[in-house]
């Protein structure tokens, strides 16, 4: 056996460990990558959380009858702004006569409060409702 054949030459072990770099560069590209996204999601999912605790707050109010106003939500804070759309209409009923409401449509801008920074805002469209005639028998 000659001495050439008996091992790697500094030249191919350079080569070798350049070869393996470049793989663990894009390796850690990639899972720096994917951690980034993770990040993301997680704070999409959980802005999307609180904007379902937040409308289930606005569906509960009238914004007829509370046009704009503030509840707590933990330790956070809804803040509700709305805009009347169209009307208000007299209602009927099913078979046609008016009804003892007169409605209206409106859009509810929302934001969510922590310590009087915003986290996260949107818009909903809901109904207003109030009495304005009695029932007679």
């Amino acid at each position: 056996m000659t001495a050439r054949a008996r091992g790697f030459t500094l030249l191919e072990a350079i080569v070798a460990l350049v070869i393996f770099s470049i793989g663990a560069l894009a390796l850690y590209q990639w899972q720096a990558t994917n951690l980034r996204t993770l990040a993301r999601m997680e704070d999409r999912a959980a802005q999307l959380a609180l904007s379902r605790d937040a409308l289930e707050v606005v569906r509960k109010l009238n914004p007829m009858l509370e046009p704009r106003g503030e509840r707590a939500l933990g330790d956070r804070t809804v803040a509700w702004r709305a805009t009347e759309i169209d009307g208000p209409r007299t209602g009927r009923t099913p078979a046609g006569y008016p009804s003892l409401f007169d409605l209206a449509l409106y859009d509810v801008e929302v934001s969510v409060l922590e310590d009087g920074e915003e986290l996260t805002r949107f818009t909903v469209r809901q109904a207003g409702f109030r009495q304005v005639r009695q029932a007679t028998d």
